[in-house]
């Protein structure tokens, strides 16, 4: 009977998203980012400044060397999706994440104290992708998190959209607190019911009772409806062209030719051909 190997310390992973699209060699935008390609996945570090986790040190697999090269860098986490926690057991890896950030400065990066810390720190992520963002909870609006983001609040609107009945939830009920308040909203049964009501009213939010519903129903119907003027509007144009307009990520995604992302509140999906013009779109 062999004992259970000891991890060197706990750690969050995340993967490189399929609607990153960036500028690499040559100038050329493709997908992934330059160092990783897309699903990609990478060790997210411990938040070290003052900008609630918009960069991380990650470390992770170079693109184009078959596995073999450990890099880290800091990235921008919109092209992250899916934050979960991984007992690190590898002594390159571990290394890696911990190592100076500079020859000037000695000390090692901060990791994980345990295994509880990575999770707090996975679920924050996940609260601030999805649930501040669907709840419309920000002070600012958040941009829409990737699409294959684990969300029960897409989960319940695709169901809505694909004529699946409110009840039975996927989820159990919450346990604790009174219905139909934000901690209760924001468990993943509340999320699912949150999502799966909008969907169905978002056409009529004025039916829906509930003031707070109401609310991310009628947000919802505006998003639609800007992202299907963008779609008209990106419709048949390079890259080039569109470039000058500045359409940030948090409203237009280029996606790979072979993948099919579900739809997204405000998100236009565009396709593109080998001369970098829009063929179709999606929106959400």
């Amino acid at each position: 009977m062999t004992e259970e190997a000891v991890p060197l310390t706990w750690g969050v992973v995340a993967t490189v998203s399929r609607e990153a699209f960036t500028t690499q060699r040559g100038d050329t935008q493709r997908p992934g980012t330059r160092y990783f390609v897309p699903g990609a996945k990478v060790w997210v570090l411990p938040i070290m400044w003052g900008d609630g986790g918009d960069q991380r040190y990650v470390v992770g697999t170079r693109r184009r060397t078959g596995g073999r090269s450990l890099i880290r860098l800091v990235m921008n986490t919109r092209y992250l999706a899916n934050y979960r926690v991984k007992p690190v057991f590898s002594p390159s890896l571990h290394a890696a994440m911990s190592q100076p950030q500079s020859v000037d400065q000695g000390d090692a990066l901060p990791l994980y104290a345990s295994r509880e810390e990575a999770q707090q720190a996975a679920d924050s992520r996940k609260w601030v992708r999805t649930r501040l963002v669907h709840l419309a909870l920000a002070e600012w609006p958040e941009p829409m998190h990737n699409a294959e983001e684990t969300c029960e609040f897409c989960d319940g609107r695709d169901a809505a959209h694909a004529g699946a009945p409110l009840e039975p939830n996927p989820h159990p009920p919450p346990g604790g607190g009174p219905d139909g308040s934000m901690d209760w909203w924001g468990t993943p049964y509340g999320m699912w019911r949150c999502g799966w009501l909008t969907e169905k009213r978002i056409e009529t939010p004025d039916s829906l009772d509930d003031l707070a519903l109401r609310h991310i129903a009628t947000a919802r119907r505006k998003l639609r409806r800007q992202a299907r003027l963008l779609a008209a509007d990106v419709a048949g144009r390079t890259i080039a062209e569109l470039q000058p307009q500045g359409i940030g990520h948090a409203r237009l995604r280029f996606v790979p030719e072979n993948y099919q992302p579900r739809l997204l509140d405000g998100v236009v999906h565009a396709w593109l051909d080998g001369d970098e013009r829009v063929t179709r779109t999606q929106f959400g």
